[in-house]
């Protein structure tokens, strides 16, 4: 028997002796009062001895007093047999932890069973304790099992529903088609996986016709029939995460790994290929300088070249003060046989895979049902072959972000590209200024957002630029409003105007503002 186990025994033995005593203390004293006098008085009265004058002074403590500091005693003594079962316990559970280690002896599963006596031979018949504790070492194991095999899980992802209202549509067309209200919905759902320090893996399944790369938004119509539902992110990662200079690869369908604007790259655009990155953190103002390289194929030809994306961006972090910091990046975008693109335009919005369909939203029908503003080349026949520019974009991103308040930092976003290809000499520029106040992480916050934007003809690749308004010859004004009615649910409204800056019908008397208010509601988790 060890230490504590014979303190508890000897604080029972004299809780016990404790008791006896209240006991027999409380018998007489009940038979002195039935009897009428004393209970060390026999049955003759007799004349009692003359007390001194000390205890005369001082009164006899009445039973309820004994019982009283008895009560006490007893408390006492119970608070220290529980500190010490207490004791008990954080030792067998020290014990159990000791022999799951590899090569330890086997001990009791529970601090109960390490305090209960040995029992003689024979099965025992599992209780109700047992059989959950078997059922909870079961799961566990489970767990540990799907850990093994993919890692720490963590699920995500949002719906939005939105009311997408167009208005004063055609641009520079003579005549003028009504309005147009959609109801839309967009649902995505992500699976990640932590497999080490170093490896992390992805995919995310979201609503969108499967050839519009720009829109995963399912416009509620079709007859109640059910929504697509497609693979938008798979990918394998590797970060080195070292002190010093570390390393970043990922491979398969990702996020882009370069920083861009909408202008250049629509957010919700997943490219294909893999990256490369090489970073260095440091302790001054420059608190991070990263180097990306990225190999995008866009379509795999059978029998031919095919068409590929190559690139690289310099991004460099600036910690100004606490309340002040900056980014600048450099980018190049070499979009190698971009002509397999427009011979890729114009599918049936129904088609799986094969080719794109974005037209309305972003062309305003400038080239008939191709999803593309970008000057194009026909053959005889009419068909499109090519693009008249190349794509050999040079893009120039800064933002600059100040710690106003907590609630209300206020960031600004500039954005420059310019088209190297010498095929044309014209058209070849864009600009994109933000500025947005305030954040949208928790109960109560507030975004304002407004944006100018000015995008020449063929200054980006459309069809992967912004969708939401005319992609290119166009000049357009974004304002947006964000509350977060709660930590997963925010309200938003976004007014969009954009404008044909070059008409295509030369002799129109006029050039339509497109207008298209946006009402969002969406809830993540």
């Amino acid at each position: 028997m060890g230490r504590l186990e014979k303190k508890i025994l000897q604080y029972m033995l004299a809780l016990s002796f404790g008791l006896l005593l209240f006991s027999v203390n409380a018998s007489a004293a009940q038979q002195a009062a039935n009897s009428g006098g004393s209970a060390n008085e026999p049955a003759t009265k007799r004349e009692p001895a003359a007390p001194s004058d000390a205890a005369a002074s001082r009164p006899a403590p009445s039973v309820e007093d004994r019982l009283k500091a008895l009560e006490q005693v007893i408390e006492r003594q119970q608070r220290e047999i529980q500190t010490l079962r207490d004791m008990v316990d954080e030792k067998a559970r020290d014990s159990a932890l000791a022999a799951s280690a590899p090569g330890s002896a086997p001990l009791p599963a529970s601090p109960a069973e390490a305090r209960s006596p040995a029992t003689g031979p024979g099965p025992v018949a599992a209780g109700p304790a047992q059989a959950n504790e078997k059922a909870q070492d079961t799961t566990q194991t489970r767990v540990d099992e799907l850990y093994r095999r993919f890692g720490s899980l963590r699920i995500s992802g949002d719906i939005r529903f939105r009311d997408d209202l167009l208005a004063n549509q055609g641009f520079d067309s003579p005549t003028s088609p009504g309005p147009r209200n959609r109801l839309r919905l967009r649902a995505r759902l992500a699976l990640e996986g932590t497999i080490n320090k170093n490896f992390d893996w992805g995919f995310r399944l979201n609503t969108s016709n499967f050839t519009d790369p720009i829109s995963p938004n399912q416009t509620l119509t079709d007859f109640f029939t059910r929504k697509p539902f497609g693979l938008d992110r798979a990918f394998v990662r590797y970060d080195s995460r070292t002190e010093g200079p570390g390393v970043q690869l990922v491979a398969g369908k990702f996020e882009p790994t370069f920083r861009r604007t909408q202008m250049v790259w629509d957010d919700d655009v997943m490219v294909e290929g893999a990256s490369e990155a090489i970073y260095f953190r440091t302790k001054s103002a420059l608190s991070q300088f990263k180097l990306v390289a990225f190999q995008l194929p866009f379509s795999e030809q059978s029998g031919a070249k095919d068409g590929i994306l190559y690139g690289g961006q310099a991004q460099s972090d600036f910690k100004i003060s606490s309340r002040l910091s900056a980014n600048f990046n450099v980018a190049l975008y070499d979009w190698v046989r971009p002509g397999l693109v427009v011979r890729g335009l114009g599918v049936p919005a129904t088609q799986v895979n094969g080719g794109i369909n974005n037209g309305a939203g972003t062309t305003g029908g400038q080239n008939g049902a191709l999803g593309t503003t970008n000057r194009v080349i026909r053959d005889a026949n009419g068909i499109p072959v090519d693009f008249l520019a190349g794509f050999n974009l040079f893009d120039v991103l800064s933002q600059i972000s100040w710690q106003a308040t907590p609630r209300y930092p206020v960031t600004f976003t500039l954005d420059f590209v310019h088209n190297l290809t010498d095929r044309v000499d014209d058209e070849k520029n864009g600009f994109w200024g933000t500025v947005r106040v305030g954040r949208n992480s928790e109960q109560g916050d507030w975004v304002f957002e407004y944006t100018y934007t000015r995008i020449q003809q063929d200054a980006v690749l459309v069809p992967f630029n912004a969708s939401d308004i005319l992609a290119s010859n166009s000049r357009a004004h974004i304002g947006t409003i964000s509350y977060q009615i709660n930590k997963n649910v925010s309200a938003g409204f976004n007014a969009l105007f954009s404008q044909r800056v070059n008409k295509i019908v030369l002799n129109s008397p006029v050039n339509r503002w497109l207008v298209r208010p946006q009402f969002d509601v969406i809830y993540k988790f």
